[in-house]
């Protein structure tokens, strides 16, 4: 049902491990403190650029073309959803890890071209989730607010028209890893943490396994 109206859709978790691996940049992508625009001047004319170009391009769903600072976007939340799925495949059987479908940049119907960032499926739950990235902790700011507002609206737009679905909605706040060359331990503790504790929500709204979940990991 998303594929169609999704950049990319994957029928398991292992598609999108393959797509990422595909793009050749698993451990060399770091996400890194500085402007979007800025950090797209690196990587103009690199390959995964064009192809991510082209998927946008080829779905012809939207009326412009995708900038370089949502490309930077993109590549950053790859490397949290990589981790993430990691992290699923070791919390749930492996039945249970090829339930779940993934789609991104979904675009939402009669929206005015919203599009959601990802939606992990399975049966007729589904979890959409937006990221976003913060220079600062976002349990500092009101930032953690904003996009479970955005998302809660998105929420009620696809309840217009998938009524057999519970939908539940999750906000994955990231932090700069890196400053340069320069790792930022403290972000990388952080976001691991938050990877953690996005795979145990999942696993707890699509999988109803509550005994995964702890509140102590959570923000």
């Amino acid at each position: 049902m998303f594929s169609d109206e999704s950049m990319l859709a994957f029928d398991s978790l292992n598609e999108f491990a393959d797509f990422y691996e595909g793009l050749k940049i698993r451990n060399k992508w770091k996400i890194k403190l500085g402007d979007m625009n800025h950090r797209g001047t690196f990587i103009y004319d690199k390959p995964y650029t064009k192809q991510l170009r082209d998927l946008f391009a080829k779905k012809k769903l939207f009326r412009r073309n995708v900038s370089i600072a949502e490309i930077v976007s993109w590549l950053d939340s790859y490397v949290i959803i990589d981790r993430v799925i990691n992290k699923l495949s070791d919390i749930l059987s492996e039945a249970e890890y090829q339930e779940i479908k993934l789609y991104s940049e979904y675009r939402i119907r009669l929206s005015k071209n919203r599009r959601i960032d990802f939606i992990f499926e399975k049966g007729e739950k589904m979890l959409i989730a937006e990221f976003r990235l913060s220079d600062k902790f976002p349990n500092m700011t009101n930032i953690w607010q904003k996009k479970e507002t955005e998302l809660i609206i998105y929420k009620e737009l696809l309840g217009n028209y998938l009524n057999n679905y519970q939908i539940y909605v999750y906000a994955f706040i990231a932090m700069p890893e890196f400053s340069g060359e320069q790792a930022l331990d403290k972000n990388q503790t952080y976001n691991n943490n938050n990877v953690d504790h996005f795979a145990r929500y999942i696993a707890t709204y699509l999988f109803d396994k509550g005994e995964l979940f702890n509140e102590n990991l959570a923000r």
